[in-house]
């Protein structure tokens, strides 16, 4: 007597190993939030307070964020060794590295907290990709929808309380007491990950060329067509939020209030980006990738729109709208990524959509700081709105074009295939 095929509902309840494995990997990565989140912000606090140096204590983040150049090659790491090692490799020996800060005793040791943060951005340019290959292949769709919102919830969450607990543990017991936090967080996540069981991974596919292997995420995203219209919209409204930060600071000015007004505006923001990233799951559920995309410019261009109305509610609703805008962009661009790709590319696709959302970032503000000093806060406000509409009417143009728009369209040969 054959079985009953089980219904979707049951198809879409976590079995118990996924259960398991989803506690572990949400406590420990909800431990290394904390802890990374407070290092980075104390890093330059600390620099600054030891040498009264603006331009030292920028340096820390900078040593932070130019290991990311090398995200493509972090990449193909994690699509060749065994993920789950890796991991618990590279967070012991970045536990090793901020202990290391524990030495830190005067101005003269300001070069080994630049070592040491460069060190750190070079194990989250490691983690990142392994960590999003193992989570791909360790979980059903139905569970990733849910840990991807809950994970983006946490981030957010993170970054409003995290700085508080740094700042206040910095001042409390100096720097040494943040960096042995931080070092503690990473075993606690070594111990998580050590706990994983996820299923066997897949033999990998024959080795060809190395320039060949580490540009077959970007092939991969570029021989997917749903894949790469949702990538390439979310880089660019990616893009387009960093040219706005600048006009933030005329807003509040504009608006008669101090620039710690901002405070206020940041936290509307932040707790529509909790709200936005916990109600992921469902919507996703319903709508797919593409329609998550689409629902996240068009909270984009009406929270920018209110944004630039001179008038003190609409600044706040714009604000808590503005907050739907990236987090549901980004966990299109995330889902997607992860349900379009083979797991023997999951690091290497991760590592490009990376460097595609979060590499602009840097020469866009810089671009919005340039302009505002000729234009008004409010036409750049107004322009991101419009950008972020045409972008979601080529999206939904492309979108009907393609038969199939959330499967991959078949291709003769992946850039892993000789």
């Amino acid at each position: 007597m054959t079985p009953e095929p089980k219904s979707a509902a049951e198809e879409a309840r976590p079995t118990p190993v996924e259960r398991r494995n989803a506690r572990l990997y949400l406590t420990g990565l909800g431990l290394s939030m904390v802890g990374d989140t407070a290092l980075s912000l104390v890093a330059g606090i600390w620099v600054k307070s030891l040498t009264g140096s603006s331009a030292l204590a920028g340096l820390t983040q900078t040593c932070i964020y130019l290991p990311s150049l090398f995200g493509p090659l972090a990449g193909l790491v994690a699509d060749r060794v065994p993920r789950q090692r890796f991991l618990i490799l590279v967070n012991l020996c970045t536990a090793i590295a901020v202990a290391c800060l524990l030495l830190v005793d005067g101005e003269e040791d300001v070069w080994l907290i630049c070592a040491v943060m460069a060190a750190y951005g070079a194990s989250l340019v490691l983690i990142d990709p392994a960590e999003s290959a193992l989570f791909a292949h360790m979980f059903r769709p139905s569970t990733r929808r849910r840990i991807n919102g809950l994970r983006l919830g946490m981030q957010e969450t993170g970054r409003l309380v995290s700085p508080l607990v740094g700042a206040g543990l910095f001042t409390w017991l100096g720097g040494g007491a943040v960096a042995l936090l931080d070092a503690a967080t990473f075993v606690a996540a070594t111990a998580a990950t050590s706990l994983l069981k996820p299923p066997h991974e897949q033999a990998r596919p024959a080795r060809t060329r190395w320039r060949t292997e580490i540009l077959a995420g970007a092939a991969h995203i570029r021989a997917t067509p749903a894949l790469a219209r949702i990538l390439v919209a979310a880089a660019l409204i990616m893009a387009v939020s960093g040219v706005g930060v600048a006009a933030q600071y005329s807003m509040v000015a504009a608006l008669h209030q101090p620039p710690g007004y901002l405070g206020v505006l940041a936290a509307l923001l932040g707790g529509a980006s909790v709200v936005a990233s916990l109600a992921s799951s469902r919507v996703l559920a319903r709508t797919g990738p593409t329609r998550l995309a689409l629902l996240g410019l068009a909270a984009f261009a009406a929270g920018s729109i209110l944004r630039a109305v001179p008038w003190l509610p609409a600044v706040w609703l714009g604000s808590f709208v503005l907050g739907f805008a990236l987090p549901w962009v980004f966990l299109a661009a995330l889902n997607a990524g992860q349900q379009l790709t083979p797991d023997h590319l999951q690091g290497r696709v991760a590592a490009a959509t990376t460097l595609l959302l979060f590499g602009p970032q840097a020469p866009a503000q810089a671009l919005g700081s340039l302009l505002i000093a000729h234009i008004g806060y409010r036409s750049v406000y107004l322009a991101s709105a419009a950008t972020a509409l045409v972008l979601a009417a080529a999206l939904v143009r492309l979108t009907r074009r393609s038969p199939h728009p959330e499967h991959p369209e078949p291709t003769t040969a992946t850039a892993d295939e000789p």
